[in-house]
């Protein structure tokens, strides 16, 4: 059984290019998921998933996809009201609509995050890397740390044979605020990207030491291949073992389960437990207590923060929240218990928080009051 992508039907429909078939299946889903429930077994809610899944693939022909679509768009009715969730988006085009929503938050409207990150040195000199100018930082143990124009940290090593022994015990650690991200390349050549809230903690310098970083929050690592010296990244009771490749990590306290998602190569993930399982792409291990579970995921949905949007796939409210608290550098307070019913959609992470309050408001799950910095969840 196929899971459909989410992401791409939603990207095709704002841009205009969704077929006869997609577009029907999403303004289903939108209308739908307002209909009372029906009782339907659960063989009844496979089969409808099936039928959906499987007849929108790319391959099929029009005619075919013509054929079978009154067929498909009866399933998809059982398979919104009972199994997806409920469907929301941001929409340009519905100006008036827009304008009205406009007026409610305008006077307290927050700005997203950017990039910003702080940088702490082995001596304990503590670099605000949003105000820092472009150009070389420090040089600490034989390593000269720079920024350059597109504000990425990056680290070149001119060790001497003194230098190396300092070299040994010196660790940077870089961290991002709520409302920050940053990018930074460490002394080996690994590329880390840092989401909102997280902190990294690593030698100045690799040679003559093992690679071997810990992290709290999320970052997207594309490790530098050394066969010889192991990549390793310690993060809330796991180790994850790499030689070269390319994963996210999400590993913040207030989530449940610490995930790890690969997207090239392969990784080893162990738990303080004893156990561990090798990663192929496509897989995500998660690891709650001691125990880890792998499944299969869509690596695109997981790297939404990266690539400026929220992507939400079978969320809960209180999940998504989450995200929106450490992007926008806001608290959540609840004045109702927060609804279970999973929501789908995609916003961008450059818009003002109204953009995804509004769109959450249109599936009727909550209503958002701001005052200050602070979110006030209603009925």
């Amino acid at each position: 059984m196929r899971k459909i992508d989410l992401d791409d039907l939603l990207n095709k429909y704002h841009q205009g290019n969704c077929s006869a078939e997609e577009l029907a299946l999403l303004e289903t889903w939108y209308v739908q998921n307002r209909q009372p429930e029906h009782e339907i077994s659960e063989q009844q809610i496979l089969k409808a998933k099936y039928e959906v899944w499987e007849n929108l693939r790319p391959d099929r022909s029009l005619h075919q996809s013509r054929r079978l679509w009154t067929r498909i768009s009866a399933a998809a009715v059982v398979l919104i009201s009972l199994s997806v969730g409920i469907l929301f988006y941001f929409k340009d085009h519905t100006k008036a609509n827009a304008e009205g929503n406009q007026d409610k938050f305008a006077k307290n409207d927050i700005s997203p995050g950017g990039n910003k990150a702080y940088l702490t040195l082995a001596n304990g000199k503590r670099i605000a890397l949003t105000d820092a100018g472009t150009g070389q930082l420090a040089d600490e143990s034989g390593v000269k740390i720079n920024k350059n124009a597109e504000g990425q940290i990056i680290y070149t090593i001119e060790n001497t044979k003194s230098d190396a022994l300092a070299s040994l015990t010196a660790v940077n650690t870089i961290e991002t605020p709520r409302g920050g991200q940053y990018q930074v390349l460490l002394p080996d050549g690994t590329k880390v990207w840092l989401n909102a809230a997280s902190r990294l903690t690593y030698p100045v310098s690799f040679v003559h030491r093992d690679r071997t970083v810990e992290l709290n929050g999320e970052a997207y690592f594309e490790v530098a291949k050394d066969e010889a010296h192991p990549f390793r990244v310690k993060s809330s009771g796991q180790e994850i073992e790499v030689l070269g490749t390319h994963f996210n990590v999400n590993s913040y306290k207030d989530e449940a389960t610490v995930r790890t998602t690969l997207m090239e190569g392969s990784v080893r993930v162990s738990s303080g437990k004893g156990q561990a399982i090798v990663l192929s792409p496509g897989e995500q291990s998660n690891l709650r207590g001691k125990n880890i579970q792998v499944t299969q995921v869509n690596a695109e949905d997981v790297l939404d923060w990266k690539y400026g949007n929220f992507v939400f796939n079978d969320e809960n409210l209180e999940s998504i929240l989450r995200k929106v608290a450490r992007w926008y550098d806001v608290e959540i307070v609840y004045e109702m218990e927060p609804s279970e019913s999973s929501l789908l959609g995609k916003v961008s992470r450059s818009k003002n928080i109204s953009a995804i309050l509004h769109a959450i408001e249109q599936t009727d799950q909550a209503h958002f009051k701001i005052e200050g910095r602070r979110i006030i969840v209603t009925k």
